[in-house]
C-alpha cells in the first residue's frame, strides 16, 4: 500500500519548486516611568525617490478595567485584554491571564468586550493610515525596481495569498471551512478584512510567540535546570496584550528581583553567569549590532572596539543576576532535617536564586589582558553609548546621567528603545520585513551597522518611519505589511544574491518553519480548536519564592507544604518533560485542554515545551536550540522525511478520526470529499488532472486518510508561495 501512496503524492502536487534549499529563513498598563513616544524626524530617502509621508501617530491604548460577571453571579476585577471569536483574554492585578469561552460570561459583559474591541481597534492605525503607508511601499519598491529594468511580481492568486496570510499572521494552514468561506467570497475588500480578523485571532499571539522565542532564547529550563517557565508566561501575556516593542524590550532590560517573582527578569537572567555574553546577544538582537568579535579584542571588519563593547557592558556592570551564597543560606536553614527531599530543596534554592539587583557600584573592569593604550588593564570602565554616526551624539537621547549606578540599566532601556536611537526601530521593521518576506531588506539581521548596504535604503527607511509611527505596535506594523500590493504579489525563486541583492518584486518561495509546519499539521488533526490551548506554568514556580527577609527552616518548610498540596513533584517545576509529553504539562493549560494521540501531544508548538526534545517533529524540522538568538533552520534532511512518511506525525496524519479527514468523509460526493483535503493541506482545490488522479487512487482502493497522508507529503505543503 505505502508504494502506491507514494506514487499519488508524487503525482498530486502541481506546484514547481525550483530550490528545495531553506528560504533566508497594548492594552497595558504603563509603568510612571515609561515616557510619552518621543518625537523623531523621518529620514528622508535617497533621490529620485520622494520621501514617504509619515504615518499618523497611535493615541495611547489605555488599560480597560471591569469588574466581571459570570452567569452564575461571580465576580472578578480584570483588565480586557481581547476577544477572538468566542474566547476572551483578561488579566488580573496580580499578573494572571485567564483565557476562556467568553459564553460563561453575563450578556451584559460579552457586549461590553464587543465594546473594548471597538474602542482598541480606534485607537490603531485607521484603515486609510494603513492603505497609505502600504501604498508607499509599494511606490518605494517600484522605484527601485524600475531603475533595475525590473517590474514586480503579478499578484498573487486567492489561493496564494489565502494560505501565505494564514502562515504569517497566525502560524497555521487555515481549515477546509476557513479556506471556503474565503475564496467563495465576492467583496472587493476580502483581503483586508481577512488580514483583520487574523490578527485580532488567538493564532496571532501563538505564532509571534514562536518569532519572539527563537529571538529572545527563549527555554524551558537554562543554568543547569533552572525553570524559567514565569518568563515565558509573561512574554505570552505581553503578545495577547499587545504590548508595543519597546515596552518589552525595556520592561526586559530594567526588570527587577526574582525570577519566581518577575517573569521579565528572565530575559537577562538567561546570563547571569555570563553576563558579557548576555550583553552581545541584547545588542545584537535589539539593534542589529554585531559587536560579540569586540568582546575580546578590536573588531577585524567593523569599526567597533573593544573599548566600545566594554563601555556598553558596564551599564549592566552594577547588576548582580545570581545570589551565589542562597545554597549555603537554604542549607543552613534546613541544617539536619531531611522532612524535606533533596530535590525539592535544590529547587526552591535555584528559583530564589537568580534575581536581579542593582548595586552603588559598577564592578565592570577592564580584562587582565587588555592590550590597547586607550585604557588600563583592570581600569574601572566609564559606561558610554555607542553611535553609528558623529552627529548621533547630539541626539538628546545620548544626554544621560552615568554617575548613579543604580539607575544605569535604565539610562540604558531608555536610550535602546527610544525613537531618536538610529538603530532599534530600524532592526525590528527589518527582522518583521523578513518574516513577512523570507528575506530582509539589509541582511544578515544581526548585523545592520551600516543602512545604506541594505538592499534598499529607501525601503528600509519607510519601514522604519512606519514603525516609529506605529510606536512600535507589531501588529499595526504586519497589518501595513501584509496590506501592500509587494507583500500581496506573487512568490519569486529564492533569489542568488551572489549576482545582485533582490528588490522584492514579492515575498520569495520559502520553507515552512518548523513551527509553522508543526501547527498545520495539528490543525488538521484537530481543527482550529488547537488555537485556544494555552499553557500556563509559571505559576508553580511562584509558589517556590521564599519570604523576602532572613531565611528560616519555617519558612523553607512552608513552601514546601505549599508544594506538596499544589500536587508539584518532589523535585518541583525543574523536571524536565519534552518531546510531546504531558508529563509536567497535563495541569498546566487555559482555555481548553490538549489531547495525545500517537505518543503526541496535540497541541500548538507555542504550548509544548520550548524547546522541544532533539528528536521531537519541530526540532527535526529545525526548531532553534535556543542557545542563541536566530538559531532555527529550514535545512531539509532525510529525517524529515521520514518523520512525515511513517513517524508518529504521519499516523497522525493518516488518522481516520482527524479533523480534516472527519471533514472531508462529511461531504456528500466523492469529488467534495476531495476538495475537502486539498482544502485543509493546500488551501485550495485540485485541478482537473489532480481530481482525477485522486479519484482513481480512491477507485484503487486508497482511503480519504491515504489521500491526506499524501497531500501532506507533496513539496507543495511544506512551502510557502
Amino acid at each position: 500500500m505505502l508504494p502506491r501512496i507514494l506514487l499519488l503524492a508524487l503525482s498530486l502536487s502541481s506546484l514547481a519548486v525550483t530550490a528545495l534549499g531553506a528560504a533566508p529563513g497594548k492594552a497595558a498598563r504603563k509603568d510612571a516611568k515609561e515616557a510619552a513616544a518621543e518625537a523623531a524626524k523621518p529620514k528622508t530617502p535617497a533621490k529620485p525617490i520622494e520621501p514617504a509621508a509619515a504615518v499618523p501617530m497611535v493615541s495611547p491604548i489605555n488599560a480597560i478595567w471591569h469588574v466581571w460577571k459570570d452567569n452564575q453571579g461571580r465576580t472578578v476585577e480584570a483588565m480586557f485584554c481581547g476577544l477572538a471569536g468566542e474566547f476572551i483574554t483578561l488579566q488580573t492585578k496580580d499578573g494572571k491571564t485567564f483565557h476562556f469561552n467568553g459564553n460563561v460570561l453575563c450578556p451584559e459583559d460579552i457586549a461590553f468586550a464587543k465594546s473594548c474591541v471597538t474602542k482598541m481597534r480606534e485607537s490603531s492605525f485607521t484603515g486609510g493610515s494603513v492603505a497609505k503607508a502600504a501604498a508607499d511601499i509599494d511606490r518605494i519598491v517600484e522605484s527601485v525596481l524600475a531603475a533595475k529594468d525590473q517590474k514586480p511580481n503579478a499578484p498573487a492568486t486567492d489561493e496564494q495569498f489565502l494560505r501565505r496570510i494564514y502562515i504569517d499572521a497566525v502560524g497555521r494552514v487555515p481549515t477546509a471551512s476557513e479556506a471556503t468561506a474565503f475564496l467563495d467570497d465576492r467583496s472587493a475588500d476580502k483581503r483586508s478584512k481577512l488580514i483583520d480578523k487574523l490578527v485580532y485571532s488567538p493564532g496571532y499571539s501563538l505564532q509571534m510567540f514562536d518569532w519572539m522565542a527563537d529571538l529572545l532564547r527563549v527555554k524551558d529550563t537554562f543554568n543547569k535546570g533552572v525553570p524559567a517557565f514565569t518568563f515565558e508566561d509573561w512574554l505570552k501575556t505581553r503578545i495577547a496584550t499587545n504590548a508595543s516593542w519597546d515596552v518589552i524590550v525595556r520592561e526586559m532590560l530594567t526588570a527587577d528581583g526574582r525570577l519566581c517573582d518577575n517573569g521579565a527578569s528572565g530575559f537577562l537572567l538567561f546570563d547571569a553567569e555570563m553576563p558579557l555574553d548576555g550583553v552581545a546577544n541584547l545588542l545584537t538582537t535589539f539593534l542589529g549590532a554585531n559587536m560579540a568579535c569586540a568582546q575580546c579584542h578590536d573588531h577585524p571588519l567593523a569599526e567597533w572596539k573593544q573599548r566600545d563593547f566594554y563601555q556598553m557592558a558596564a551599564f549592566f556592570g552594577a547588576t548582580d543576576g545570581k545570589d551565589e551564597g542562597m545554597q549555603a543560606k537554604i542549607r543552613k536553614a534546613v541544617g539536619k532535617d531531611d522532612s524535606i527531599p533533596k530535590g525539592a530543596v535544590k529547587s526552591i534554592t535555584n528559583v530564589n536564586s537568580f534575581r536581579l539587583e542593582d548595586t552603588n557600584k559598577q564592578k565592570l573592569t577592564f580584562p587582565k589582558d587588555y592590550k590597547y593604550k586607550d585604557a588600563k588593564p583592570n581600569e574601572a570602565v566609564s559606561p558610554v553609548l555607542i553611535s553609528w554616526d558623529k552627529s548621533d551624539l547630539r541626539l538628546p537621547i545620548y544626554k544621560i546621567d552615568a554617575t548613579k549606578p543604580t539607575q544605569l540599566r535604565d539610562n540604558f532601556a531608555q536610550w535602546v528603545t527610544s525613537t531618536q536611537n538610529p538603530r532599534f526601530a530600524a532592526n525590528i521593521a527589518n527582522r518583521l520585513w523578513k518574516k513577512a518576506f523570507g528575506l530582509a531588506v539589509q541582511e544578515p539581521v544581526n548585523d545592520i551597522d551600516d543602512l545604506k548596504s541594505s538592499s534598499s535604503p529607501e525601503l528600509l527607511a519607510h519601514l522604519t518611519q512606519v514603525m516609529k509611527s506605529a510606536r512600535f505596535d507589531l501588529r499595526e506594523f504586519q497589518r501595513v505589511i501584509y496590506n501592500s500590493k509587494t507583500y500581496q504579489a506573487a512568490a519569486s525563486a529564492s533569489p542568488d544574491l551572489s549576482q545582485g541583492p533582490y528588490l522584492f518584486n514579492g515575498p520569495i518561495i520559502r520553507r515552512l518553519t518548523a513551527e509553522q509546519a508543526w501547527d498545520s499539521l495539528i490543525v488538521n488533526a484537530v481543527g482550529a480548536n488547537a488555537d485556544n490551548i494555552l499553557l500556563r506554568r509559571g505559576d508553580d514556580i511562584k509558589l517556590m519564592a521564599l519570604p523576602q527577609g532572613v531565611l528560616s527552616a519555617v519558612a523553607i518548610h512552608q513552601v514546601y507544604d505549599t508544594m506538596k498540596a499544589s500536587g508539584m513533584s518532589k523535585g518541583g517545576a525543574a523536571k524536565k518533560s519534552s518531546g510531546g509529553s504531558t508529563a509536567g504539562l497535563a495541569n498546566g493549560y487555559d482555555g481548553e485542554k490538549p489531547t495525545t494521540k500517537f505518543n503526541l501531544l496535540l497541541a500548538r508548538a507555542s504550548e509544548l515545551p520550548q524547546p522541544s526534545s532533539e528528536t521531537h517533529f519541530l526540532r527535526v524540522f529545525g526548531q532553534g536550540d535556543r542557545l542563541l538568538a536566530d538559531s532555527a533552520t529550514n535545512d531539509g534532511s532525510v529525517p524529515q522525511v521520514l518523520q512525515l512518511m511513517n513517524g508518529n506525525v504521519g499516523r497522525l496524519v493518516s488518522d481516520l478520526k482527524s479533523h480534516s479527514v472527519v471533514a472531508a468523509y462529511a461531504e456528500k460526493t466523492r469529488e467534495a470529499q476531495i476538495s475537502s483535503l486539498y482544502l485543509s493541506y493546500l488551501s485550495r482545490r485540485p485541478n482537473a488532472r489532480e481530481m482525477a488522479a485522486a479519484g482513481k487512487g480512491l477507485s484503487d482502493g486508497l482511503s480519504l486518510a491515504d489521500l491526506a497522508w499524501a497531500l501532506a507529503n507533496t513539496r507543495e505543503f511544506l512551502f510557502i508561495q
